[in-house]
């Protein structure tokens, strides 16, 4: 698998803006030198998420998240690092630059990924799949006859959602790829093939299917659904399913995505909501219909992941068109709690039963549908109606059960102003005083929450305090990172064995101390970054490069500096002792190396009154 050559990070760094990087996430305004805006890791209403392009950093002080533009797009995404630079590159245009393969090197490179490689196959096999869609001969007529008389789409919205057909020869695909010289796990792990003899691969799942191409909001192709046709071969005894989906691959999770959302979220605002249909189809004919920020879930129950992309992108709420019957009903009530613990809004329409939004909009119009919307109920006043069809004649016993299956969704909310809102509708509804269910609110989170919950573990106390002596490589890495003038004096001063490169910090204190005494100059921000060799050292890097210091306090740094590298001394000369007398127990009737190891002993001793000093001139 090709790599990414050395020093690729830093040019890419250097050649993108971080305000352009963050922008599409966060809505920013200006703030003196930086941006601020609202957090996208946390529900907030008062903005606590800084940007400063001139640094190259950001800070978010409401999720504690920090870092680069690269690890900014590795957590907005949920990406490796090698993942996160293709991406920026292919967003912002630069070409990535490969490792040449001769020789070796001495600094890690940074190898493309499996998932790079999936989606350049999902974006060939998605317009190969489209191409015989539009062939010229009878298995291809006959699927754009379904599509065009049975679903009554058009040829120009097969265009758009880029809709193919699998052909009925499940090895049609195979032969097309074998020249395409991706690699045998690429091809296993696509999820498109069956295994075949002595684990070869077989023929195509989806052959003989009309197939919907299914997007990651970012509009890459990551999978696909194969809609059964009159040629789609049986399986065996067994009757062939009405839908085949992707499995779940590297680079597709049913609950880490929703159809349509990279079209949807280009019409979505602050003003717009989104429209949550059931099928894939449903979604193509509401665009179609001109209900452009319809998304749909991968026939999955809706999970929190996916109301946090919907989150993500500021609308003003969600409405539910979901089937009328009593699974969709179950199916919305299920919705609430994501809803509520995700910050949105939501309102929920109930369909006629038997019919869905595909049915509306043939056969009645996108006036009917419209209506539909607008006659949505909010979340709270849906529950309480579907819990209580007869309102009027609510017993309290009926109120107080649909309160505490409201609790249980309140509970989780963070704003009290949202929370407020939600208990006075409540009641409001039911009839019942805001006070009381304050308090049975507040009792119902004592009983759920156990006191014992709250208290810290002894563990987690012992970690709030730590011992000082096993962090002092991350005090040192932090002078060296704040103040570069200390890099080569201490560089020249301590002993690289006095460091413990068993923790992060010592990981990278010790690879910068040996660059600096090898180069024989300081290092840059750039060349220390071409050190950090995962993700762990990155994270930890931005952290202290984005900790701020107190400048009232001059000589602070170099203060630190003399602390640390004395607690590195007197920790060497501790561990040296310790093996001395280890080796005193071991050697107690060989005179002469007793005396040796009592020479060393007094040695050692002697060095303690003499400690390093590091010489710094400003």
């Amino acid at each position: 698998m090709p790599r990414l050559a050395d020093g690729f990070v830093n040019e890419l760094k250097g050649r993108i803006d971080l305000f352009d990087v963050i922008s599409p996430y966060v809505q920013l305004k200006k703030s003196g030198s930086s941006w601020v805006g609202l957090s996208p890791f946390s529900q907030e209403k008062t903005p606590s998420f800084y940007v400063h392009p001139d640094k190259g950093f950001f800070k978010c002080f409401s999720s504690g998240e920090g870092g680069d533009a690269i690890s900014f797009i590795q957590k907005i995404e949920n990406l490796e690092f090698a993942e996160a630079l293709e991406f920026l590159a292919q967003r912002f245009g630069i070409p990535l630059r490969y490792a040449e393969q001769s020789g070796s090197r001495s600094k890690p490179e940074i190898s493309r990924s499996l998932k790079s490689e999936l989606y350049e196959l999902h974006k060939i096999v998605t317009d190969w799949f489209h191409q015989r869609f539009l062939d010229h001969n009878e298995e291809a007529e006959s699927v754009r006859k379904y599509w065009l008389d049975e679903r009554k789409f058009t040829l120009e919205t097969a265009k758009e959602f880029e809709i193919g057909y699998a052909p009925v020869d499940g090895f049609a695909l195979v032969k097309f790829l074998s020249a395409k010289k991706f690699s045998e796990i690429a091809l296993q792990k696509s999820g498109l093939f069956r295994e075949g003899k002595a684990k070869a691969i077989g023929p195509c799942v989806l052959n003989g299917r009309l197939i919907i191409p299914i997007s990651d909001k970012l509009g890459r192709v990551c999978a696909f659904t194969g809609r059964k046709l009159s040629q789609t071969p049986e399986w065996g005894e067994r009757k062939s399913p009405k839908y085949v989906n992707s499995p779940e691959t590297p680079i597709f999770e049913k609950g880490n995505l929703l159809f349509n959302l990279h079209l949807a979220n280009k019409d979505i605002s602050e003003e717009k909501e989104f429209l949550l249909v059931e099928g894939q189809l449903d979604a193509i004919r509401c665009w179609d219909m001109g209900f452009r920020t319809v998304v749909a879930p991968q026939g999955t129950a809706f999970k929190d992941t996916q109301a946090t992309l919907l989150f993500r992108s500021r609308p003003k709420g969600i409405v539910c068109l979901l089937d009328g019957d009593s699974a969709g009903q179950k199916a919305a009530l299920s919705y609430v709690s994501t809803f509520l613990k995700a910050g949105l809004e939501a309102r929920f329409a109930q369909l006629p039963i038997g019919m869905d939004p595909d049915d509306i909009l043939l056969g009645q119009g996108q006036e009917a549908m419209q209506n539909m919307i607008d006659g949505a109920l909010p979340m709270v006043e849906y529950v309480v109606r579907q819990k209580i069809p007869k309102l009027t004649a609510a017993s309290p016993k009926q109120k107080e059960s649909v309160c505490q299956w409201m609790f249980s969704s309140l509970v989780d909310i963070d704003s009290r102003i949202a929370l407020e809102g939600y208990i006075e509708q409540l009641g409001r509804l039911l009839s019942v005083p805001i006070d009381a269910l304050k308090v049975d609110l507040a009792r119902f989170r004592k009983t759920r929450t156990p006191a014992y919950r709250n208290q810290p573990s002894e563990k987690e106390v012992t970690q709030k305090v730590p011992d000082r002596l096993t962090i002092v490589e991350e005090d040192l890495l932090f002078v060296l990172l704040h103040d570069d003038r200390l890099a080569s004096p201490l560089a020249h001063t301590l002993d690289i064995s006095w460091v413990d490169s068993r923790p992060v910090s010592g990981r990278i204190l010790a690879k910068i101390l040996s660059e600096t005494n090898a180069e024989g100059s300081v290092l840059s921000r750039s060349q220390i970054e071409d050190l950090l060799e995962d993700d762990q050292e990155r994270d930890l890097y931005h952290r202290l490069v984005m900790q701020e210091i107190k400048k009232d306090e001059p000589g602070l740094l170099l203060r630190l500096a003399r602390q640390c590298l004395n607690v590195l001394f007197l920790r060497h000369l501790k561990r040296q002792e310790d093996i001395i007398f280890t080796q005193l127990k071991e050697v107690e009737e060989n005179t002469d190396k007793l005396s040796e190891l009592s020479k060393a002993l007094r040695s050692i001793r002697q060095q303690r009154s003499n400690p390093p000093l590091l010489e710094f001139n400003n």
